[in-house]
């Protein structure tokens, strides 16, 4: 399983549209250029930020809050568009979330042992500074299948406005 270049994975962070802590994942497994897949892993006993708000109980246990799972797709999505595509966050380009034509919760993802985060692309359109992707999502935990996402982002690179003969908005 080839990991991605530690040096261009600290550029990735350190230029990412959010803040480290918004980057939930723990280890870059795999990057699968070929196949256009990443492996990924999340430590579900580290505070997370929803997940640590919750008042557990018997009927109520802990587990990765929603907003963390489809936050995890985001980054996964963001890794897919930079090691596979060069979009550079620190050269103008920008990511959003477009549609999620599907997301299904098949268990609740229990803090406890870490969740295995597996995504693809099976659908991708790329001009020069326009980019949209479809992934798969599919987590698991201790070999349980918990959550299963069909989702498409899109990424635009955008002018530098700082330069001469640009409106600046």
């Amino acid at each position: 399983m080839p990991k991605p270049d530690p040096a261009e994975l600290r550029r990735f962070l350190d230029s990412f549209l959010y803040c480290e802590e918004g980057f939930l994942l723990d280890e870059v497994l795999d990057v699968n250029t070929d196949e256009q897949r990443v492996h990924a892993r999340l430590d579900t006993q580290k505070p997370l930020p929803y997940t640590r708000l919750q008042r557990s109980g018997p009927h109520h246990p802990p587990h990765v809050a929603a907003a963390e799972m489809l936050t995890l797709t985001g980054s996964l999505g963001c890794l897919h568009a930079w090691f596979f595509h060069g979009v550079r966050w620190d050269e103008g380009w920008t990511g959003f979330g477009n549609r999620i034509h599907r997301a299904d919760f098949k268990e609740l993802a229990r803090v406890g042992a870490p969740l295995e985060l597996y995504s693809r692309e099976t659908r991708t359109r790329a001009g020069s500074r326009r980019l949209v992707i479809r992934y798969e999502f599919r987590f698991e935990q201790q070999g349980r299948h918990v959550y299963q996402g069909d989702q498409t982002a899109m990424f635009l690179k955008q002018p530098d406005l700082s330069l001469p003969g640009h409106a600046d908005g």
